[in-house]
């Protein structure tokens, strides 16, 4: 696009080279500068048109200039965040395609992205394991133990009235209907009784796994 002068014909390139390509089209680096004032003669030309056909011809321009521009530059946000994204995680890229605003929008985003990276990914006490106070521990122990005594009580009255396999669920499922034609929502460490096809099924595919009793 270097020294090629701004025109509704070349705004509409732009966008098409913007929507058909994964990276930046080259702009100049005065290129938004150049767009403020070509909408700036628009708006200029239509103050003082007389002619009503004209005027109105210009208003359509001015309408269909503007939902271009709005394009050209979600597209190219949208690439220069990703760009961002790419060099913080240490990708080696060519940042000339930017004109010279879009290049300070760029490093500044580029330092938020790096700013946070090193107060998460590099800070060693966001992985170190938490430390679990006393009242907490044993309140969470208390919590397990009652868990544990429902779960042998809810296995006893499932063996005492069922012929069906007795399982456990060890991953969420989405609700389903099964072979008997029930609908079931399994959710984790849920103790269950299920047809044995069923059973069977479900264990092949380690969504739940058979209590011996």
């Amino acid at each position: 696009m270097t020294n090629e002068e701004i025109s509704y014909r070349l705004l509409r390139k732009i966008q098409q080279l913007e929507k058909n390509s994964p990276v930046l089209t080259d702009l100049d680096d005065d290129f938004y500068t150049d767009l403020e004032k070509y909408f700036l003669d628009l708006n200029i030309r239509l103050n003082s048109e007389s002619d009503e056909h004209k005027k109105k011809l210009l208003e359509e321009e001015i309408v269909n200039t503007k939902k271009i521009i709005i394009n050209i530059y979600e597209q190219r946000e949208k690439k220069i965040l990703l760009t961002a994204i790419s060099k913080a995680r240490g990708a080696s890229l060519d940042l000339k395609s930017m004109a010279g605003v879009e290049r300070a929008f760029f490093d500044s985003i580029f330092d938020l992205i790096n700013t946070f990276r090193g107060k998460v990914l590099e800070n060693k006490k966001t992985f170190d394991e938490k430390k679990v106070e006393p009242e907490q521990e044993t309140k969470t122990k208390i919590e397990e133990v009652n868990k544990k005594d429902e779960n042998e009580n809810e296995i006893k009255i499932l063996k005492n009235n069922n012929l069906n396999p007795i399982t456990r669920v060890i991953k969420d499922m989405p609700t389903f209907v099964g072979t008997d034609a029930k609908n079931y929502n399994l959710k984790k460490n849920d103790i269950v009784s299920l047809p044995e096809d069923m059973q069977e099924m479900l264990t092949k595919r380690k969504v739940v796994e058979k209590l011996e009793l």
